[in-house]
């Protein structure tokens, strides 16, 4: 019976005292950021209003994965795109000839297309 009890009382320990193998992580994803360049002062402006009114994380990209055994082992990754990536994005989708430089035409649509 006093073996039980002792049993008893180090499970409710154990829990209580949240004994559990806890880990959480936030992992940032970075890329270098692209060289690119502008056709003129107008482009560029351009771009970057564009930029700016998507919010600047329109293809920011969040992901959590969550792996867990009740009591005994929990495990949170949290992925989260960086800044580069959101800029480097922006910059694929408006330089539509991937040239690496954005004429005023392509500002002009890319605002247009974010605009809406």
């Amino acid at each position: 019976m006093k073996t039980v009890l002792s049993l008893s009382l180090l499970v409710v320990a154990f829990v209580a005292g949240n004994g559990c193998i806890s880990t959480e992580r936030t992992t940032y994803l970075e890329a270098e950021r692209l060289k690119v360049s502008f056709e003129n002062e107008a482009a560029g402006r351009m771009f970057y209003e564009a930029l700016s009114k998507s919010g600047g994380n329109a293809k920011r990209s969040e992901s959590t994965t969550e792996i867990s055994l009740p009591i005994i082992f929990e495990h949170k990754q949290h992925t989260v795109d960086g800044d580069n990536m959101v800029f480097n994005a922006a910059v694929r989708r408006c330089d539509s000839n991937g040239d690496g430089r954005i004429t005023e035409q392509e500002a002009q649509i890319y605002l247009a297309s974010v605009s809406k």
